[in-house]
């Protein structure tokens, strides 16, 4: 387990009549408050009517709502739930103080209800990393602490014990999630996403459900399953083209990152990598933890050289240049127009400010051919492509994700029309040619 953070944001001292009355759940809160932010979303609800006023679409309609994250690395990476974010149009993180900057979806993975989103940090303000404990020899009766936004009440501080472990709930219908920790602290709609501390201040969950039909009958993912899923929701990998073969997946006690495996032929291999080695620098950014070194190397540009440090099997250390590697990217908007018949630009700065967007918002259609099927669907010059399957969209290249699409293939395009103060949203099948 890594403390080091702790050490970096101290609480101011308590009076001596304070010092009395202060208890871990106090102290808790006093070094763990500024790692917690509150998660504002707008939404895309799906209505029964028509979508457009012309086209025999379903109707979407905005809706804000508020939950709660983590801040699991000082650069703006922020854990919280998947359906905290999901079918986001805007996203923002707001820090203790009402602060609140822009932020995107990084990785989602709503089978675990865990996604990580980024938050456009500026200069000058530091932003406090959660400890992610260990939640493998957590006790039945323990106390732990929850600390979130509930009904957007933001740094709301609740305290219970570990109900129960292990436990598998349903909370609707084909969903069904397992080996949750059962909390009996208060959680609300709005804790959603936030952490569920121990009493030495380490992330043990991430809130995730109540009982609706109940009291203070609360689920909280295990720390332990995120530290599972880390390398997938932070993998380099998951930057459309970028590969570097590279794969983590345990820290060392004492400090480091254990190389689990290098892929043959990979940029990884080819600087001399090694399974079995530990990384303990990348980039010149010490990595004592897992999520310190898959955001240090997903945040290492392509095609440029860096430095990585590990400590070989023998106990040495060695360094190691290594360079992401890109291939060169389709032509997103010349595969747009081959299968769909669409043109398709980058939304500029002016159009998103007219939109009340922000730009990268999504792909802005400029024109439909017509007799195509997207003409037929009811798609219009003006409208954005913000996903195509499961890969968000926000600018042409990503596009080039349709380079593996083959003729009669049918693809999950979400559309987004803005007009008449309403933001509207649906997701189509276009069948490509």
């Amino acid at each position: 387990m890594i403390t080091f953070a702790l050490l970096l944001f101290a609480a101011p001292p308590l009076t001596p009549a304070q010092q009395q009355r202060g208890t871990p759940i106090v102290e808790v809160v006093r070094n763990q408050a500024d790692a917690v932010v509150a998660i504002a979303a707008t939404h895309i609800v799906t209505e029964s009517q028509s979508m457009f006023d012309v086209f025999d679409l379903p109707r979407a309609v905005e809706r804000s709502s508020i939950g709660s994250g983590s801040v699991l690395h000082e650069a703006g990476y922020i854990l919280t739930n998947a359906h905290v974010v999901a079918r986001a149009s805007e996203l923002s993180v707001v820090l203790r103080g009402g602060r609140e900057l822009p932020a995107h979806v990084v990785a989602a993975l709503p089978g675990d209800d865990l996604a990580i989103i980024k938050a456009d940090v500026p200069r000058g303000v530091e932003l406090q990393p959660v400890t992610l404990g260990d939640s493998d020899d957590l006790l039945v009766g323990e106390t732990v602490v929850a600390i979130g936004a509930p009904v957007g009440l933001q740094n709301t501080v609740t305290a219970g014990i570990v109900s129960a472990l292990e436990r598998d709930i349903s909370p609707a219908r084909g969903v069904s999630f397992k080996g949750l920790i059962q909390t009996d602290a208060a959680i609300n709609p709005g804790n959603s996403g936030g952490p569920l501390f121990n009493v030495v201040g380490a992330q043990i969950g991430v809130t995730t459900a109540i009982r609706g039909d109940a009291q203070n009958v609360g689920f909280a993912i295990p720390a332990g399953k995120v530290r599972a899923l880390l390398p997938k929701l932070l993998s380099v990998e998951s930057r459309g083209r970028a590969r570097l073969g590279l794969v983590l997946t345990r820290e060392r006690p004492d400090g480091g990152v254990i190389i689990e495996r290098v892929d043959a032929g990979s940029p990884a291999h080819k600087a001399g990598l090694e399974a079995g080695m530990v990384v303990v620098e990348v980039g010149g950014a010490e990595t004592p933890g897992l999520a310190d070194a898959l955001v240090e190397l997903l945040e290492q540009p392509t095609g440029r050289p860096f430095v990585v440090r590990a400590v070989l099997p023998e106990g040495t250390i060695d360094t190691f240049n290594v360079t992401i590697v890109e291939p060169p990217a389709p032509d997103g908007r010349a595969l747009a127009r081959t299968h769909f018949g669409v043109d398709v630009a980058d939304l500029d700065i002016a159009s998103a400010t007219r939109l009340g967007l922000r730009a990268g918002a999504g792909v802005v259609i400029k024109d439909v051919e017509r007799g195509s099927h997207a003409a037929r669907v009811g798609i219009a010059p003006g409208d954005l492509i913000t996903r195509v399957g499961s890969y968000g969209v926000r600018r042409v290249a990503d596009l080039g994700v349709l380079e593996n699409v083959t003729a009669g293939t049918e693809v999950a395009i979400r559309v987004v029309r803005i007009g008449r103060g309403r933001v509207l949203q649906t997701e189509v099948l276009l069948r490509a040619r």
